[in-house]
């Protein structure tokens, strides 16, 4: 009898762990696609605010936040969308907060992301000249 009461103890117990783990996996999920959607929208001052209500620091989760594909992005980290969609402000604040070591570092896909843009601005005669600012604030931080 006791042992049924364990197993049924037991098994409660992992029930309400995992909905506290789905929560907060949610929770995570929302705040990565709002730090997302303001990295796209150049909004500098709703990410801040997002990230001190959350109590986070982008250096710390920076490469645990990918941005899905949208709009002719394929998906990748926050600069990478914050370049493609030309929103300067959200880039050169993300580079703030991240710091050189971070910026400089290769992604999944092994480019770094001046090497990025730069073969973003090659293929895209378009973008090229609005992709200069951002090259230029990448190299600068070498």
């Amino acid at each position: 009898m006791k042992k049924g009461i364990s197993i049924i103890l037991i098994g409660l117990i992992c029930y309400g762990s995992s909905i506290q783990q789905s929560r907060a996996s949610s929770e995570a999920e929302r705040i990565v696609a709002s730090l997302c959607d303001y990295a796209k929208g150049n909004d500098r001052t709703l990410m801040r605010k997002k990230l001190k209500q959350n109590h986070l620091r982008l250096r710390r989760i920076y490469g645990g936040v990918m941005c899905g594909a949208r709009e002719g992005f394929s998906g990748g980290s926050l600069l990478r969308l914050a370049t493609y969609f030309n929103a300067f402000k959200s880039a050169k604040y993300i580079t703030q907060l991240i710091g050189p070591q971070r910026v400089n570092a290769s992604e999944k896909d092994g480019q770094t992301i001046l090497q990025w843009t730069q073969a973003l601005a090659a293929s895209d005669s378009a973008k090229a000249a609005n992709l200069k600012q951002f090259i230029d604030l990448y190299a600068s931080k070498k």
